[in-house]
């Protein structure tokens, strides 16, 4: 008789979600295999002779949402793929926005902070101007000392470097401004990310990327494009740390990294994490218990081509990997929580310094820390693995998706940007976006920001944040969370009538407009997945690993408390092992089986309860 061991995990109190549009769906061949090129590294910003020569033709201001519009901006690139902290909410209700604002297309002199603050009872009037003196983008926002906000940002002129403002009552007075240097020899520091930790928030984390040789840089020590890791204690006076590579972030694991490519968790104590992870390096979790003092590196997925160089490595198996749209959480335990698109890809020619990749990809996939390390993300295997929490929904219910005019050109899956917070009872709200089938403005089709919620092990319904009706014409794009919450989720995206960035100068169908950076203030007992209905007072996890060759869990969920029992049967019929019903609590179970000593093939598990009887396929290996 094998081993069996029952854990339970978590007591719910009656509630389980079984949400709505969770069907895979059908995706058509014609669309799948279409493939486009894009720079090997994504730096993010466009050179000036190309900026100036794109024109200004006249357009339409986008539609203006109900949501509160904190700013309006005409440059539309905020990111290049994982969205940073832009807006926080304060202990006192306050809340702080920010976003990379300019006005003045196509070049872009103004172009900096856009800053706008919520003082508990009102917005305050839209920028006019940057808060910084000097041109800068790419914005992380963070609560600074007892009562104050700063804000980070880079400024890529020559030599360039980081640039950190502050004040110590938020909301109010006059910023104080200072640069932050590369290391010796390097051409500034770009596209940094910040958060802060400590008692009141004294200590300032950043992590940052050397400017890579297509963007003016040089290679450092041995990486084109090196992240780099800085910790002060003292509000920016020193720094005990700077420009710091990391272990197992060095030119031995990877040949240098993009912008934008990482992002990290809101602290917990002096727990610090973030993770890094594109089209072609592996997905790595780095975690700090000690704030920043020690760090441990753990693999969230493991590139099929380690060591990746676009002129000498030919790929031409289209591996799915990491499109680039990350992000990560820590929960009230300190166990990170990691969310990211898929993307298939390939490079056959090493002289274009361009790789290949797959526009209508789909796939939003999950990780967290008592997982394994993924070795390939294939769809199916994801899905039946509830390792995927993200996919195109069939809106109008004819069981196929990707119904699709064009589409704009973000690099991303069709369904990425996440972005996640964790409230006090360990409740996940993940947004992310998607794009929508038959929401066009008739050359490309739009794409809205989307909710799902994990409560205990299981994951809600399928939320739509724009679906009033006068999204249905807008963009809704690049969605940044506030990491703390109150009964109310808050959210900061961009959103204009234009699918695609003008910036990137994708498409002529991409021209500058207005964008609204809208804040989006969401009840959580409203979003779908979370209410208080009941569609199966039973639900049953597939088998983790699967295939198994020495243990595999299976996860079940009941409503009420009663018998359960369960039974495993090889592929004629016969019972190699029973799990007599036995009394247990309402809520989530976990079991964990030892198959080590079964003969491999495929083996059926059913799980009896008082109303039901659910029957699952397992494979042992």
């Amino acid at each position: 008789m094998k081993k069996i061991t029952l854990i339970s995990l978590l007591l719910l109190s009656g509630l389980i979600v079984f949400g709505q549009g969770l069907k895979k769906p059908v995706y058509p061949e014609s669309k799948k295999n279409i493939a486009t090129k894009r720079p090997f590294r994504l730096t993010g910003e466009i050179p000036q002779s190309f900026l100036e020569s794109k024109g200004n033709p006249m357009v339409k201001a986008g539609l203006v949402p109900s949501e509160t519009t904190t700013m309006v901006t005409r440059y539309d690139l905020p990111t290049n793929q994982a969205t940073q902290n832009r807006i926080y909410l304060h202990p006192d209700g306050t809340v702080g926005a920010t976003w990379t604002w300019g006005v003045s297309d196509p070049a872009f002199a103004d172009r900096g902070t856009g800053y706008n603050y919520f003082d508990g009872s009102a917005w305050g009037p839209q920028p006019s101007a940057r808060i910084e003196s000097v041109r800068t983008g790419w914005p992380s926002y963070v609560p600074y000392g007892t009562a104050g906000e700063a804000v980070l940002c880079h400024d890529f002129g020559t030599p360039g470097g980081l640039v950190l403002s502050k004040r110590t009552t938020k909301g109010t007075g006059s910023w104080t401004e200072q640069t932050i240097p590369g290391p010796a020899g390097q051409n500034g520091l770009s596209w940094p990310r910040m958060v802060t930790s400590g008692s009141n928030n004294g200590s300032i984390n950043i992590i940052a990327v050397t400017r890579p040789v297509a963007n003016s840089g040089t290679v450092y020590q041995g990486l084109d494009g090196a992240i780099l890791y800085s910790r002060s204690d003292d509000g920016g006076a020193t720094w005990p740390v700077q420009n710091q590579l990391l272990t197992g972030m060095t030119s031995n694991e990877y040949t240098g990294f993009g912008g934008d490519c990482y992002a990290w968790a809101q602290p917990k104590g002096n727990t610090l994490a973030f993770v890094v992870g594109d089209n072609w390096s592996d997905l790595f979790l780095m975690k700090s218990t000690d704030n920043g003092n020690t760090w441990t590196k753990t693999v969230v997925f493991q590139h099929p081509y380690p060591m990746f160089d676009e002129t000498h490595t030919v790929v031409a198996d289209t591996p799915t990997v990491v499109d680039g749209g990350i992000a990560v959480a820590l929960d009230n335990n300190g166990k990170a929580h990691v969310f990211f698109g898929l993307m298939r890809v390939l490079n056959v020619d090493t002289t274009d310094a361009q790789t290949t990749f797959f526009p209508y990809t789909d796939g939003l996939a999950y990780w967290n820390e008592d997982m394994p390390t993924f070795t390939n993300l294939n769809f199916d295997t994801l899905y039946n693995n509830n390792h995927l929490v993200g996919w195109l929904q069939d809106l109008n219910g004819n069981d196929t998706v990707m119904e699709f005019v064009a589409i704009g050109t973000y690099y991303l899956a069709l369904t990425s940007m996440p972005n996640v917070t964790i409230d006090d009872q360990n409740r996940i709200y993940l947004f992310f976006t998607e794009v929508m089938e038959h929401m066009d403005n008739g050359v490309e089709n739009y794409r809205h920001v989307w909710a799902r919620v994990k409560t205990g092990e299981t994951w809600g319904d399928f939320y739509n944040a724009n679906s009033s009706i006068i999204h249905n014409f807008d963009e809704c794009i690049f969605p940044s969370v506030s990491p703390t919450s109150d009964n109310y989720c808050h959210i900061l995206y961009q959103a204009d009538e234009e699918p695609g960035m003008a910036v990137r100068g994708s498409s002529p169908a991409d021209p500058y407009t207005d964008n609204n950076v809208i804040y989006s203030k969401i009840l959580k007992s409203e979003i779908v997945g979370i209410k208080e209905k009941i569609n199966s007072s039973t639900v049953v996890s597939q088998n983790y690993p699967n295939p198994a060759s020495s243990t595999t869990s299976i996860r079940v969920c009941i409503q009420k408390p009663g018998k359960l029992g369960i039974d495993v049967m090889n592929s004629v019929g016969q019972k190699v092992f029973e799990i007599p019903s036995t009394q247990v609590a309402s809520g989530t179970h976990q079991f964990i089986f030892d198959v080590s000593g079964y003969t491999p093939g495929l083996y059926f598990y059913t799980v009896k309860t008082r109303d039901s009887s659910i029957t699952r396929k397992m494979v042992v290996q």
